[in-house]
């Protein structure tokens, strides 16, 4: 906030207030961003700020009472950390965390025997362990006002990070190769951890809700079974024989416990032409035969990664055999694992 004319309408001038940050406004329901007073915004992503447009959103589901017109969760500003409270709001100045005063340009005093050195105020939130109880000092429609909120970790729609909230999961039905998206998987695609002109850049900074995935179909890995679709690769996946499967493991149980006509038919869209339909359509019987040789062709182990297995599944396939090697032989093929669901 170092500019004198919005400082001003704020009503920081005639307060008497020197500092704070604006909270310029809310992507989805979770993520908070701040201003200097220019026309774009600190984008709060993972480790980083980086520059990015100001957009107007929707109110999200929360917001039904007239009290919450604005979407009032937060992010801090590393990313790994939102304050779950619905408190903050849009147009709020955040003036103070935990009583350590926050300057216009978003610096907070490095230590009281050190006065000249100065520090992101971020530092404040990623000191603080999650679950922890921080006290907001916010200037509201020039009323001061005081909030406690809580911390917790953020959970991106695309997972951010290999071993911590990122793991390799695909399935292989037919050839197509079904993932869900994460950073790791783009940074393997592309060469680059975070690729602006990347078709799913507008996925980074959203929210998991629930255990939803982005389901991608990675690539197509040719074979007779697939021809026409060769060359297919990062489409979203949105549904199977009409089912719309919310993340890898629904994905894997539909296809083995309920494909049961003559044709699969995974239909997907290209993220920005919505209304463009690819439908992927092949036999059954021919998936189901084409498996151990696309399987062997491109040295994949098994047709599903073991962690995309639903728990029910894996429960049934423990009841239906007797030693560790049949269970392992069992749920490496697809061919197999339909098989032994046929006959619970």
């Amino acid at each position: 906030l170092e500019s004198k004319a919005l400082r001003k309408s704020l009503g920081l001038e005639e307060l008497g207030i020197s500092g704070g940050i604006r909270v310029i406004g809310v992507r989805g329901s979770k993520l908070l961003n701040y201003s200097s007073g220019s026309d774009e915004g600190d984008f709060i992503c993972s480790g980083a700020v980086k520059k990015r447009k100001i957009n107007d959103e929707d109110e999200t589901k929360s917001e039904k009472s007239a009290q919450n017109s604005h979407a009032d969760t937060s992010s801090n500003a590393a990313g790994e950390i939102i304050w779950e409270e619905n408190k903050l709001r849009a147009n709020d100045v955040l003036l103070s965390i935990n009583n350590i005063e926050i300057g216009m340009d978003g610096s907070i005093q490095l230590s009281p025997n050190r006065p000249d050195e100065r520090i992101n105020f971020r530092s404040i939130v990623t000191s603080q362990r999650v679950g922890s109880k921080v006290i907001l000092d916010v200037l509201r429609d020039r009323q001061r006002k005081q909030l406690e909120v809580t911390l917790r970790i953020t959970q991106y729609l695309v997972p951010q990070y290999d071993d911590f909230d990122a793991c390799p999961l695909y399935a292989v039905c037919g050839g197509c190769v079904f993932s869900p998206l994460s950073l790791p998987l783009i940074s393997e695609k592309t060469g680059k951890r975070k690729n602006t002109s990347s078709t799913f850049n507008r996925f980074y900074q959203d929210q998991r809700e629930g255990n939803d995935q982005v389901l991608i179909l990675s690539k197509v890995l040719a074979d007779e079974v697939n021809v026409g679709y060769h060359g297919w690769s990062n489409l979203l996946l949105k549904s199977v024989n009409g089912f719309e499967p919310k993340n890898i493991q629904e994905l894997v149980d539909v296809i083995v416990r309920k494909l049961e006509g003559e044709m699969v038919e995974f239909r997907c869209q290209m993220v920005g032409l919505e209304e463009a339909d690819f439908v992927l359509c092949m036999k059954m019987q021919e998936v189901l035969q084409s498996e151990q040789r696309i399987l062997h062709r491109h040295m994949i182990a098994s047709w599903c990664s073991r962690d995309a297995l639903p728990s029910g599944v894996q429960e049934v396939v423990g009841n239906s055999t007797s030693t560790g090697a049949e269970m392992s032989v069992c749920w490496k093929s697809l061919k197999n694992l339909r098989a032994v669901l046929k006959n619970e």
